[in-house]
């Protein structure tokens, strides 16, 4: 090969121009390759002073050969002691190219010594720097051009790098630890024990195994303990992929870590892989934001299907995954041969709760006061993660208590430090004064335990004090919870109680006799009539009544303006209901979302009113899912919605009648304890004909105030009476709900 014949490289302004060039390539992180004359002349021009006036023929000359060296450098890639080689290679017939070779071989000899001469003329040392920075950078590009190049060669060769993953059971966790979830150990029983310890058995019936289990449900309910407690229990190879490590920036890499795990578990099988959160790297490629997440999604379904036993010597291995977003799965995943189980961790009931509770305290001492059936009932709508926040916090308030009496026996008989204003100033004094006191009595072992304190337990009162102040997670996540309104709360209305005991309480509390019978529960109850007369309250008292789950939906706060978005909605709504079985669903205000629909309704709502429609249809995902609506226009919503199958159950919420005010102000006094029971009798009166529900609680209300203003402490009759002429009742036109009366039922009542 014939070398191009570049110039040789000079000493002295040559050598300036070398300098200048790299320090523009290190600056601007740019390719020699793309070098031009002019270019560089402008840079010098820039900023070298000293260059700038030599004269510009000379100057560009120097460039121009210093350009050439440098390409030639970046083409070639050979370093130093391939030249050197090379001179000795050259014969006497090569004429030409020797010469050429030979002057190659000096350039690189003048520049090396360019990067170890001292800076002359003034120079700065920085040059110098860049220089050898630069030659070290291009060393080591060349060592891992060469490494790459090796590892090519060795991958080419057959012999791959296996990283190594971690393949131990997870140990400190066991099945005790879990209460309340026996249906999903059964679950998980059927599904891992048989086909991981005895994979023969299903070999020698031509059965296959389970390939993937989905669990999904609400944050907190323990998919991902329970997956940990069966691997510790089962004692096979268990291999974690954690959804978010997967993911990374580099093409091919997050694929390639998904093949890596799943090999290794082929390699060590039988074995449990766990995915967690695995909607992260495996959402709908119909949505996906990258080219990547449907690479990890398609990666993920190759892996999957590679795990028969047939292509793995009859070894199984059965991935387990959790997610708390199954609908953002891609639909493939969840078909059969993949992830063919799921089972759903919902929110727990009160007996589930209960349960928990008990594995969660067989650590920690307890009083004997402490009632886990009481804790159950008050924990509504507190998942697995909730109730050991609320076992902590139980342990953390009776360390405080103990502090505090350290503190006060530590103080002798000063329980109370009176504080005067003029020793307002020195409250910082005071503060470390106390925490002296209490480093002084904790170092003081020999001193006798406070009274009260001798054990070290937690008491009732310690999970009463914190109970207030955790918020469960499935209600800031818009799941649902139980409302504390029961039937005491509720004055009069006991015929439609009797029709909503039969409807919603008794299939929730007794389905057997429904089975018995041969029948099915109502699916859906309307309520209706004028404002304020507890159409909510009844709602919420059944839900109470009943012990299910309650889901409170406003209608029109489901509407959306964007397109889409209010069927969403609907349809999140329903799934939180299936995660938190039995539950009863209200909607308030429902002919806001489901209004009739015509040619001038706007397509938007009539998407609205045929999803919901849907949902209703869908009695097999509807088990032990129980819908109350309420409105005061049942008028305007659409027919449909009306059909047995439905809302086929209308019940009419009437104005109370002169014994069911008085029903409804004894309740009312009742929820306050203050007034006396005897001044109900002033709902007979024809001074509060016509009055709701609501018009009697702002009687109430009116009441205490007058007595306010005569100066009493006592609310008395004369207040009700005066209270009761202020009062417009807020029902107006009662002939129209008497005539809708007549349209929609067929008998009166």
């Amino acid at each position: 090969m014939v070398s191009r014949g570049r110039p040789t490289l000079q000493a002295g302004l040559d050598r300036e121009v070398y300098q200048v060039v790299r320090k523009y390539l290190d600056d601007k992180n740019e390719s020699p390759l793309k070098l031009r004359l002019t270019t560089v002349y402008d840079y010098i021009q820039r900023s070298n002073s000293s260059l700038k006036r030599r004269p510009k023929k000379q100057l560009e000359e120097s460039i121009d050969r210093v350009i050439d060296v440098i390409r030639e450098d970046e083409e070639s890639g050979d370093d130093e002691d391939e030249m050197v080689e090379l001179e000795g290679d050259f014969t006497v017939d090569e004429g030409k190219e020797k010469k050429d070779r030979s002057s190659d071989w000096m350039n690189r000899q003048i520049v090396n010594q360019w990067a170890a001469t001292p800076p002359v003329n003034g120079e700065k040392s920085e040059k110098t720097e860049k220089t050898e920075k630069a030659e070290k950078s291009r060393k080591r590009d060349g060592e891992k051009t060469k490494a790459e190049r090796e590892s090519k060669r060795l991958k080419k060769a057959g012999a791959q790098e296996v990283t190594k993953i971690d393949t131990a059971a997870p140990s400190g966790v066991t099945l005790e630890d879990l209460g309340g979830v026996d249906k999903v150990k059964k679950q998980l029983k059927e599904h891992l024990v048989l086909p991981l310890l005895c994979p023969q058995e299903y070999v020698n019936r031509k059965i296959p195994i389970p390939r993937g289990i989905l669990l999904h449900g609400p944050p907190g309910c323990g998919k991902t303990v329970i997956s940990r407690a069966f691997a510790a229990e089962l004692g096979v190879p268990f291999i974690e992929i954690l959804g978010p490590s997967v993911v990374s920036g580099m093409s091919g890499e997050s694929e390639k870590q998904v093949r890596e795990h799943f090999q290794r578990a082929k390699e060590v099988a039988p074995c449990l892989i766990f995915i967690d959160e695995i909607d992260v790297i495996a959402p709908k490629r119909d949505t996906a934001q990258s080219q990547m997440e449907k690479r990890i999604v398609a990666q993920l379904l190759i892996s999957m299907d590679s795990l028969a036993m047939e292509g793995n010597d009859g070894k199984p291995v059965i991935v387990l995954a959790a997610t708390n977003r199954p609908d953002s799965l891609d639909p493939a995943l969840r078909r059969g041969g993949r992830f063919d189980t799921e089972i759903n961790m919902g929110v727990p009931n009160e007996p589930m709760r209960k349960s928990i509770l008990i594995a969660l305290t067989r650590e920690p001492k307890l009083s004997e006061d402490v009632d886990f059936s009481i804790l159950a009932k008050k924990t509504a709508g507190f998942v697995g993660a909730d109730l050991k926040d609320l076992v902590s916090k139980a342990g953390t308030w009776s360390m405080d208590q103990f502090r505090e009496a350290l503190e006060k026996q530590a103080a002798g008989e000063e329980t109370r430090m009176d504080v005067d204003d003029e020793v307002v100033a020195s409250a910082d004094a005071i503060v470390n004064q106390s925490i002296r006191r209490l480093i002084t009595r904790v170092r003081d072992t020999e001193a006798p335990r406070p009274e009260g304190f001798e054990d070290t337990v937690i008491s009732m009162e310690a999970f009463n004090a914190v109970l207030p102040t955790i918020v469960p997670s499935s209600k800031r996540e818009g799941f649902a919870t139980v409302p504390d309104t029961t039937w005491r709360d509720v004055g009069a209305l006991s015929a439609i109680r009797e029709e909503l005991e039969m409807a919603i309480c008794e299939p929730i509390k007794n389905p057997e006799r429904f089975r018995k019978v041969g029948i099915t529960a109502a699916t859906g109850v309307l309520l209706w009539g004028p404002p304020g007369c507890g159409k909510t309250l009844l709602a919420k008292a059944v839900a109470a009544e009943s012990k299910a789950n309650f889901i409170s939906v406003k209608g029109p706060e489901l509407l959306n303006k964007y397109v889409g978005e209010s069927e969403r909605a609907l349809r999140q709504v329903f799934m939180r209901a299936r995660s938190s079985v039995p539950c009863v669903i209200f909607f308030d205000e429902i002919d806001a979302l489901i209004p009739k629909r015509s040619t001038e309704l706007h397509e938007a709502s009539a998407r609205v009113v045929n999803t919901l429609l849907t949902e209703l249809d869908g009695l097999s995902m509807r088990e032990g899912i129980y819908l109350i609506a309420a409105t005061n226009r049942p008028e305007m919503i659409d027919e449909a919605m009306l059909r047995p199958g439905r809302l086929e159950t209308l019940l009419y919420v009437e104005l109370p009648k002169p014994e069911e005010r008085v029903d409804i102000l004894k309740a009312l006094i009742r929820q306050r304890g203050i007034i006396s029971p005897e001044l109900a009798e002033i709902g007979r009166r024809d001074v509060c004909k016509d009055f709701s529900g609501a018009d009697l609680e702002s009687l109430l209300r009116k009441a205490g105030q007058h007595a306010l203003k005569r100066r009493s402490d006592v609310v008395e009759e004369l207040d009700f009476v005066e209270a009761a002429r202020t009062i417009r009742p807020s029902v107006g036109d009662i002939k129209k709900y008497e005539k809708l009366r007549e349209k929609f039922e067929r008998k009166l009542w």
